[in-house]
């Protein structure tokens, strides 16, 4: 259920989430290790209009304790509208990191201009904790606009004359 692990954190705002209580475990007794919490950080991707390829989404992994990189967790990426856009292990800077194919699907271009979400789901050794990524528009490097600022990408036009 990838809405449990979903943290709201607002467009674009590439706030850190965290999961700080864990959920309840099947298992008692000293055979079952307390979960760990931890902070995972969404980076601002970008989508390359022309090439309508991904670029630059990623997410960071870190223990919420020591701020130690969480090594070898998966990490996957959806769209706000909730498809999956691919899957990452971190490496060994507690970095996962996607492109998308080009053939994205018809309305992901749509769901994309709300940004992206980062999700770890729990694994039995780590808390799941989610992040929202904004997305920026471009055509080979060149902005277009961002769901930062689409308020402030919004010029009036005065047709009267």
């Amino acid at each position: 259920m990838m809405a449990a692990a979903l943290v709201p954190l607002g467009v674009g705002s590439g706030a850190v989430a965290s999961a700080a209580t864990p959920p309840a475990s099947p298992c008692t007794g000293a055979e079952c290790p307390s979960l760990q919490p931890v902070n995972i950080a969404a980076s601002q991707g970008s989508l390359n209009i022309t090439q309508m390829q991904l670029e630059n989404i990623s997410a960071t992994v870190v223990d919420a304790v020591s701020g130690e990189p969480v090594r070898g967790v998966q990490v996957q990426f959806y769209t706000t509208g909730g498809r999956l856009l691919g899957a990452a292990y971190t490496n060994h800077s507690g970095i996962a990191a996607i492109s998308a194919p080009e053939n994205l699907g018809p309305g992901t271009v749509q769901e994309l201009l709300a940004g992206y979400d980062a999700v770890l789901l729990g694994d039995g050794v780590h808390t799941p904790a989610s992040a929202h990524g904004a997305i920026t528009v471009g055509d080979d490097g060149s902005l277009l606009f961002s769901d930062r600022g689409l308020k402030k990408d919004v010029i009036p036009v005065d047709w009267s004359r």
